[in-house]
């Protein structure tokens, strides 16, 4: 499931947040949702909702319609993606390997790559 791989891509060693599931005693920040925003050409496959609000939940969206028919590697770089504008990263060129870059590439980028972690570290130190 995409966003299983999600949270176990950024979990790599050396990462400074521990990604837990919600259980009896924490409290859901983010939440993973799908939602029908169509096919058109400026419809998103995925997206990150951020919500400002004192103890908001912000969520990760997929666009149904977008996704339907993609392989397993394009979900899973959507949904590792959208993971990484959560933690705080920024879109990249495409003249740097990166996880974060705007569009998906061909073959996808599943995990962070050396930019992606240099920069999560310098972020979160």
């Amino acid at each position: 499931m995409p966003r299983e791989h999600a949270l176990k891509a950024w979990q790599y060693s050396g990462s400074k947040i521990k990604l837990r599931p919600d259980s009896s005693t924490t409290v859901n920040d983010l939440e993973f949702r799908d939602y029908r925003g169509g096919t058109g050409e400026r419809a998103a496959v995925a997206q990150y909702v951020r919500d400002s609000g004192t103890a908001a939940t912000d969520y990760v969206r997929f666009n149904r319609d977008k996704m339907s028919g993609r392989s397993r590697a394009f979900m899973n770089s959507a949904a590792a993606h959208e993971l990484g504008h959560a933690l705080g990263l920024c879109h990249k060129s495409g003249g740097v390997l990166s996880l974060m870059w705007t569009d998906i590439s061909s073959p996808p980028i599943t995990s962070p790559q050396a930019v992606d972690k240099a920069n999560y570290s310098k972020l979160w130190r």
